[in-house]
């Protein structure tokens, strides 16, 4: 009995509430890296394959893919009932929910998987702009936030914003298309240590770029001539990212060091990638940072999104 009743409340916890509020984060500045180009000679053997989560961003009805071992062949376990699917993200704390974006609509989806299988798509946010990247993370205080990203390539500076408690976009940091030789599609992730990265996207020679916790800079830390670099997120000192192909690269803080990780060549335009579980523990948890100069004008939208469970 107590087993039913618990997965019962789960379920209804899961779709009543989009976001999860968590405890405080500490920060610490990593430090810089120098610019690496990706070539065959940096190429790693990697020791172990932890599974992880992607996206296709051709698909005419975007699904989340995962993989278990660095060829394994799709596994999908969810699929968009119409649509493309460019962006995701689970949830850190409670790794059932699904947030997602496709990136030429101005809309944030979520749905939640329940002992029945997942809910209905729902649309929790309404941008003024297409919706680009997103990702959770926290701040200094430890309070959860939803980020997301708008771009036009070449067109103006990027931003990135924060739907905070109240449900409203605040305009969190500006990608200024000078730091990042004059193009950016929108894709960010955060480490754990509140340092942002962004990656150029789809554009050739392709760089990830980091913007330092508590500093100005922005810096071009890696390069690769082979191929675009789109998605990416942290975790345990790589960051993972897609190609825009059928490849998944890890790189190596520490080394600069570039990897194939996963290849797939059913796929088409991998766009993004992710991982699923906990990730809400201080010190294992993305994490924002200050940065400065920052951007602090409300922006007006048409949609609000509850971040309480309360």
């Amino acid at each position: 009995m107590k087993s039913t009743f618990a997965a019962a409340v789960l379920a209804l916890f899961l779709l009543a509430s989009p976001i999860y509020a968590a405890d405080a984060a500490s920060a610490q500045q990593m430090k810089a890296q120098p610019i690496v180009e990706m070539k065959p000679g940096t190429m790693a053997v990697l020791e172990r394959f932890v599974p992880i989560y992607y996206a296709d961003g051709y698909q005419s009805r975007g699904s989340v893919y995962y993989a278990t071992s660095s060829s394994a062949p799709d596994n999908i376990i969810y699929t968009r009932p119409s649509g493309n699917l460019y962006s995701f993200t689970f949830h850190p704390g409670i790794s059932e929910k699904l947030y997602y974006a496709n990136s030429n609509q101005r809309n944030i989806y979520m749905t939640a998987e329940t002992g029945s299988g997942w809910s209905a798509e729902t649309t929790i946010f309404t941008h003024t702009t297409y919706v680009r990247d997103i990702a959770f993370a926290f701040d200094q205080n430890g309070d959860i936030g939803l980020y997301f990203s708008e771009a036009t390539g070449a067109g103006s500076d990027g931003k990135i914003y924060r739907i905070d408690t109240s449900g409203s976009a605040v305009p969190f940091y500006t990608v200024k298309l000078s730091d990042v030789e004059g193009f950016w599609r929108g894709d960010f992730a955060f480490d754990h240590d509140g340092n942002l990265y962004l990656s150029s996207g789809n554009h050739i020679p392709a760089s990830i770029y980091k913007a330092s916790s508590g500093t100005e800079f922005v810096t071009e830390i890696f390069q690769s001539h082979t191929g675009p670099i789109a998605g990416l997120v942290y975790r345990d000192g790589y960051l993972y990212y897609a190609d825009w192909g059928q490849n998944i690269y890890r790189l190596d803080l520490s080394s600069m060091t570039s990897t194939v990780y996963y290849t797939n060549p059913s796929r088409t335009w991998l766009s993004d990638v992710g991982f699923r579980g906990r990730m809400d523990s201080p010190g294992s948890r993305p994490t924002v940072g200050r940065y400065m100069p920052s951007i602090s004008t409300p922006v007006l939208v048409t949609d609000k999104l509850r971040l309480t469970t309360k």
